[in-house]
């Protein structure tokens, strides 16, 4: 996984715990979709990932005691499981209070869906 000053930065002013567990949750996005495009969003506070197919595919925002992932289009994705946090119209969330809970096997399909979702409703709107 490269190496970013910005992401260090951004994490600088959280707790080790939090730290990792957004770097872990980094790992695991870039892992599954390296062909993602990273980037830090001071303002929001966040780690942005975007598509070049589906656009902005989700982000990860550190906070005191934990991190969330948000899902741009989260509340289109299948979650038979109810794992997805959130009830608004559009975005939801994975929340991790460590690193060791951040799994691939629930961040991964997630993340698949989110690429896929984006790609196919880019595609419907370029017709």
């Amino acid at each position: 996984m490269p190496h970013s000053a910005e992401v260090d930065e951004l994490l600088a002013v959280h707790t080790a715990a939090v730290a990792a567990t957004a770097r872990r949750l980094r790992e695991v996005i870039l892992d599954a979709h390296p062909q993602l495009a990273e980037r830090v969003r001071p303002g929001w506070h966040s780690v942005n990932y975007h598509d070049p197919s589906a656009g902005f595919v989700c982000a990860v925002f550190p906070f005191a005691e934990r991190v969330q992932l948000v899902f741009e289009r989260g509340a289109q994705l299948p979650d038979p499981d109810r794992l997805l946090g959130g009830s608004g119209r559009t975005v939801r969330t994975l929340d991790f209070s460590s690193a060791a809970v951040v799994d691939p096997a629930v961040v991964v399909p997630f993340l698949d869906q989110a690429v896929e979702l984006g790609a196919a409703l880019r595609s419907v709107r370029r017709r």
